[in-house]
């Protein structure tokens, strides 16, 4: 089923920081969007929860030190 949230990441600060995240969250098996956004802080995630859950996007971005709120 599809499924979009929006994510709190404090961390996120430039383009740089913009380019990780996005590599890492549609490197996920279904997530077909991830747009983070520096000014905002704010992540938005487009996924299926049938190969991948919100749990395992989290763990993704603490792993890179982008951990969400």
């Amino acid at each position: 089923m599809a499924n979009e949230t929006t994510l709190k990441v404090p961390a996120i600060h430039c383009d740089s920081c913009v380019t990780t995240i996005t590599k890492t969250l549609q490197a996920l098996p279904t997530v077909v969007i991830a747009d983070a956004d520096p000014k905002t802080k704010l992540v938005l995630v487009r996924f299926d929860d049938s190969a991948v859950t919100l749990d395992q996007i989290r763990e993704a971005l603490d792993e890179i030190g982008f951990s969400p709120d």
